[in-house]
């Protein structure tokens, strides 16, 4: 296992994006304009900004069985990301977010946290060294606060 300069422990999502002239009325179906998928979630954003800006970095996710997660997976082993401690959930989605955008960019989310649900404390604890030897860690509150506590107690400094 490589070491990270930069860690993030956080959320995956698949974003699913629709565009439309105007923000659908409650019960009503309109018609978009464009569709999008893309890899999102504010931990795999992290972490992919930091690797695109030069940054050696890991990241500690979960994501589910289904195609979506092999996809996200095969996302950032292309972008230098090391997945190490990416987790495969079974019997579990991917987190998701529906994202309706209109023509002035206001915007709707529903999100589906699907297998960031999974990511615990034994996880942060897996990447214990990589975390421990991190110049930074990342983390956020789109998955559990106990996460994100387990994951600054390990880091150098904080106590």
């Amino acid at each position: 296992m490589a070491s990270a300069n930069i860690v993030v422990v956080g959320s995956c999502m698949i974003d699913f994006t629709s565009y439309c002239p105007r923000l659908p009325k409650e019960g009503e179906t309109i018609h978009g304009t464009q569709f999008k998928t893309a890899f999102g979630g504010k931990g795999g954003n992290q972490c992919v900004a930091a690797a695109k800006l030069g940054g050696k970095t890991a990241l500690v996710a979960r994501l589910g069985d289904d195609t979506w997660g092999g996809q996200y997976v095969t996302n950032l082993k292309d972008l230098n990301v090391d997945s190490s401690f990416v987790k495969i959930s079974a019997n579990v989605s991917s987190g998701i977010a529906q994202i309706n955008v209109d023509e002035s960019g206001a915007n709707q989310i529903v999100i589906i946290a699907g297998a960031n649900s999974y990511l615990n404390e034994a996880d942060v604890e897996n990447a214990k060294e990589i975390i421990t030897e991190a110049a930074v860690v990342l983390c956020q509150l789109e998955t559990k606060w106990e996460v994100a506590v387990k994951t600054l107690e390990l880091c150098k400094g904080v106590r």
